[in-house]
């Protein structure tokens, strides 16, 4: 593999690759070490991505992509928002860092087609699968199987997984043990964890295997790893072997033990610890987080799990395993989400929340919500599908609700839409009107972001009749608000303007009982920030500059309103600018830089930048304009946007003009 990345740079190439073999022969074990072995050749970063989920479904080529930028420190925030977008962003950071990409249990040739750099020499693209693809071979890709364990490799992997027990043993036994094995990893690793510190074990498992019917060099590797997991579960106790099926019932990337414990009907986490710690002495799990316990299970042995759960417990139990899961991620997800999101939640949702938790709501602040999403953010999305499988109708659109915010900061348009459509269909299920005002709603935003302008008008139109159904006041307030952002987007500035009008009309008849003083201000205030970019959009700077002051006087005096008061004083530079106002434009670009510096909002300060650039040249002040485009011009290429070109050449004519 390295000589032929070697070979690759030397003639200014890709170098694309891909591992195949049986599970449990290696692969993912074969292009990791690869990896960490010629970082000389692939950089200091490989990027792993998981071409297929754990409930078998295939990843969204627009999920892999998020989840890459994720890996190279950028946000969803400061990427592109089409999958064209996305990959030409990613080819601009690949030509200015060097990293590797994996795709890792490719399912096909559509999900590694727009990772494959078109004119990066040495850019190296590694993918997995258990077969030989020779659609692959045919774009370039090299093939590259792991060789079985030589039985020289294979006994030292044996000796060196029981530890001091092989001295204890019979050299004849270790002998007829590796044989067992056959040169597959997994089983020398299963097989050796099973004799550790128990020497007495050898010759149990060497009679087992004998009397399985096994041969020492048959051939069939997935018969093989069979026998082996039969032997390793028949050599847990009954709590252990339990943890083993039922937690092998759930679509889970990794689960932590406070999870573990609900599905186990365990007191805590404390008390399911050793289980699944004897667990992994035996390699039926892996630890994934040496700072956090949270366990994984090898594709393969999830499958057995999975398979002896089907045929031991009776559909009762694993139905209530599973949705016991669902239901502990829906009661935690609520409880953070109500920190994480400032956007309304329709009745049927807080009434959800309050009594998952029988009436005694948990606390937590914003960076502990923020934290535990990073961690179980994914989990909980497979939830969602698991919910919907099982038709828990009721939790279902509640989930999705949930889950808003973090698909949203995270840029998962594609799971973001996956489910709520799920959850769409389980609140017309449900005859449940509020929880479709909410689902058409929440994917409407989506469809904006996506810039599916009449998909996001559809959605939103539907928001709007079913809140005016039931008159709920935000819904009607939030949906004239979204159709004029749409209006907006499309470049029709004086229809948005009237259907934020009809919004502020909304809420100015609204009683207090209907809508909170404090959200009213609010409320107001978002419509004047929208009002200030309809007018600047319709090039009238002088109406956009009165709607932006009357933000920046609503936002200012609000301690979490730092994001929009810097998204206001950006309006109110740029209009001061439109104007021939330089200086006062300096002024208020410099306050918004400052604020979405204290928000660490890394794209908006860039786009601040780039605009202080532009003023101070217009101000006749070079060395400062060279300054902020120079900050600019970083983030532009760390993230791979293609306004670094445009900088970049602005920057070389005023070092020439200097």
């Amino acid at each position: 593999m390295a000589a032929h990345v070697r070979r690759c740079k030397d003639a200014e190439l890709p170098a694309l690759m891909y591992v195949y073999g049986l599970e449990g022969l290696g692969v993912s074990c074969l292009t990791a070490q690869f990896g960490r072995e010629h970082r000389n050749l692939v950089g200091d970063q490989t990027v792993w991505l998981s071409g297929r989920r754990r409930d078998g479904t295939v990843v969204p080529v627009g999920e892999l992509f998020n989840r890459a930028f994720l890996q190279l420190k950028i946000s969803a925030a400061d990427q592109g928002t089409t999958e064209e977008e996305k990959s030409d962003s990613l080819q601009r950071v690949w030509q200015d860092r060097r990293f590797a990409l994996v795709l890792d249990d490719l399912d096909n040739l559509g999900q590694i087609q727009p990772f494959i750099p078109s004119d990066i020499p040495g850019a190296v693209v590694l993918a997995t699968s258990p077969l030989r693809r020779r659609t692959l071979e045919q774009r370039d890709f090299a093939g590259f199987t792991p060789d079985l364990l030589d039985d020289d490799a294979a006994r030292t992997l044996l000796v060196t997984g029981m530890k001091d027990t092989a001295g204890e043993l019979d050299p004849a036994v270790i002998d007829e043990l590796t044989d067992f094995c056959h040169g597959l990893p997994l089983l020398v690793k299963v097989l050796s964890a099973q004799i550790h510190g128990r020497p007495y074990r050898a010759h149990y498992l060497l009679t087992e295997l004998r009397n399985s019917g096994l041969r020492p060099h048959q051939l069939d590797g997935e018969m093989r790893i069979q026998k082996f997991l039969d032997t390793a579960y028949s050599n847990l106790d009954e709590a252990e072997k339990d943890a083993y099926r039922l937690l092998g019932l759930l679509p889970i990337e990794n689960i932590g033990l406070d999870a573990a414990a609900a599905v186990l009907g365990a007191a805590d986490g404390d008390a399911v610890y050793p289980i699944l710690e004897r667990l992994v002495e035996l390699n039926l799990l892996v630890p994934v987080d040496p700072n956090n316990p949270r366990y994984a299970f090898h594709p393969v042995v999830h499958h057995d799990a999975r398979d002896r759960a089907t045929a031991i417990d009776s559909p009762p139990v694993r139905e209530a395993a599973v949705s016991t899961w669902i239901t502990w991620y829906l009661r935690e997800t609520l409880a953070r989400a109500a920190v994480v999101s400032d956007r309304w939640w329709v009745r049927p949702v807080t009434e959800l929340l309050i009594e998952l938790h029988n009436g005694r709501v948990p606390r937590f602040t914003r960076p502990q919500a923020l934290e535990w999403f990073e961690l179980e953010g994914d989990n909980a999305i497979a939830a969602v599908r698991a919910a919907h499988g099982a038709r828990l109708h009721r939790l279902v659109w509640p989930f999705c609700v949930a889950l808003w915010k973090y698909l949203h900061l995270h840029g998962l348009h594609d799971a973001w839409i996956d489910i709520h459509l799920l959850g769409l269909a389980s609140a017309r299920t449900e005859e449940s009107d509020l929880g479709m005002l909410q689902m058409t709603s929440q994917l409407g935003a989506v469809y904006l972001e996506l810039r599916e302008f009449d998909s996001a008008r559809e959605h939103f139109t539907k928001s709007l009749g079913l809140a005016r159904k039931h008159h709920h006041v935000l819904g009607m307030q939030s949906a004239l608000e979204w159709l004029g952002k749409i209006a907006a987007a499309e470049g029709q500035f004086d229809i948005a303007l009237t259907d934020y009008q009809q919004s502020w009309d909304v809420i100015a008849q609204a009683t207090d009982e209907q809508i909170a003083p404090a959200e009213r201000a609010r409320a107001y205030a978002i419509l004047w920030l929208q009002r200030a970019r309809a007018e600047l959009g319709a090039g009238r700077p002088d109406r956009a500059l009165a709607a932006a002051d009357h933000a920046v006087a609503a936002f200012k005096p609000q301690a979490t309103e730092i994001d929009n008061n810097a998204k206001a004083h950006l309006i109110r530079g740029r209009a001061h600018f439109a104007l021939d106002a330089t200086a006062s434009a300096i002024s208020d670009l410099r306050t918004a830089f400052e604020l979405f510096d204290d928000e660490r909002v890394e794209k908006q300060k860039a786009i601040t930048s780039h605009l202080l650039g532009d003023a101070h040249r217009a101000a006749g002040d070079p060395t400062a304009a060279l300054e902020s485009y120079r900050l600019a011009l970083d983030y532009y290429q760390r993230v791979g946007n293609i306004e670094a070109a445009t900088v970049a050449h602005t920057i070389t004519e005023l070092m020439g003009d200097r």
